[in-house]
């Protein structure tokens, strides 16, 4: 005989599911800030040449703009222009961030076939993601980057992390995309003409470079957040195997 199906059995099991859902999303991430990027150029031998722009100002490198919002002149994360420039962008909560370049194009194209890109976190001056890609490529595959020293930040050169993710304690963040592109190039998806001057984010009559970066966070749910999560997987395995059993009565 079978036996009627009951909704306040049922009640706990869904709670504990719905915990488990809650607790899998809301893994707490640690304090986790991006406070650098830089972009240079890369050769065909897979060597750093020295030119790029960065987001620290006042050290001798083009300033480079990010912006949280594609082509939104109002939307830039630098504080300040010139020397004051810099970024300070939290990322403790989990998801994906894509953030959308500027950077002056000086009225010359791009020398080297490649781009490269360092991320810095949390004030620290050697990057925690360094990687690649073929230039004027709308969909490339980033891929890490490491070969001697490399980008500019604080006037020195510093070793790439070879390295698409990086970790703070139990969070950690990975590259997923990154595209850079000439502003003649019309493959360009967000080439908006002319945001940005050398060190200032205002217009001064030559066209931008551009691009974009994508970053996912994901943090490690504590031991307590995994033992709540296993326990309820338990109840809702429990709850099926009874239901089984009635079922075949």
């Amino acid at each position: 005989m079978k036996t009627a199906f009951s909704f306040a059995r049922l009640a706990p099991v869904l709670a504990s599911a719905a915990v488990c859902g809650i607790l899998m999303s809301t893994a707490s991430a640690e304090t986790l800030s991006l406070t650098g990027a830089s972009v240079y150029d890369i050769n065909s031998a897979g060597n750093y040449v020295g030119n790029g722009w960065d987001t620290t100002g006042g050290n001798g490198a083009a300033n480079l703009y990010l912006l949280t919002a594609q082509n939104d002149a109002g939307s830039f994360i630098n504080s300040g222009n010139g020397a004051a420039t810099s970024i300070h962008q939290d990322l403790s909560s989990p998801g994906t961030y894509t953030y959308y370049f500027r950077a002056d194009g000086g009225g010359f194209n791009w020398p080297t076939p490649s781009a490269g890109l360092n991320l810095f976190f949390n004030g620290v001056n050697v990057p925690g993601i360094s990687a690649f890609v073929p230039f004027n490529t709308v969909s490339p595959t980033p891929a890490a980057y490491g070969n001697g020293g490399l980008g500019i930040i604080n006037a020195d050169e510093v070793p790439g992390a070879n390295s698409l993710s990086f970790s703070s304690g139990k969070t950690t963040v990975t590259l997923s995309n990154f595209t850079w592109f000439d502003y003649r190039n019309p493959a360009a998806p967000n080439a908006v003409p002319d945001l940005v001057n050398v060190f200032g984010n205002t217009p001064n009559g030559l066209n931008d470079y551009s691009g974009s970066f994508t970053v996912r966070v994901a943090a490690v749910p504590e031991p307590e957040q995994w033992a709540m999560m296993l326990g309820g997987i338990s109840l809702l395995a429990a709850f099926g195997k009874r239901r089984r059993k009635l079922a075949a009565k």
